[in-house]
């Protein structure tokens, strides 16, 4: 996959929303999180458009894969969420497009999981809107 393919996947996954962010900090990156924000939805993956070294994609993982996927080619624990089980990829190419896209799902519903029900009650009505 690349980014622009993997931006598409996330947008279709259900309750997810894309935000763009480029500050001198962080970078210029998307980020997708379960959910809106300002309902309490969370960040689950992002895209990196740095072109400095720095990993291409990163997404959150539970401790049992994040320990596996750590250990291939091109896949590193993600600087500063590593401790929360994230994984960072340094090329399109490290995971397999099926594969990625089945890990990209279950970050999201690994992050959907641990939402306040408040929160996941919300979109679930919305859907029902």
């Amino acid at each position: 996959m690349d980014a622009e393919r993997t931006r598409l996947f996330l947008r279709s996954l259900p309750h997810v929303v894309e935000t763009a962010t480029d500050t001198t900090r962080w970078g210029d990156k998307l980020v997708f999180r379960a959910g809106d924000q300002a309902v309490g939805g969370k960040m689950f993956s992002q895209i990196d458009f740095e072109e400095d070294g720095r990993a291409v994609l990163s997404f959150a993982a539970d401790p049992e894969r994040f320990d596996e996927l750590v250990e291939r080619d091109g896949v590193i624990p993600a600087p500063y969420r590593a401790r929360l089980h994230w994984v960072a990829l340094m090329r399109w190419d490290a995971i397999g497009d099926s594969e990625l896209k089945e890990l990209l799902r279950h970050a999201r519903a690994l992050t959907f999981a641990k939402l306040p029900k408040r929160t996941r009650d919300s979109l679930a009505k919305s859907d029902a809107s």
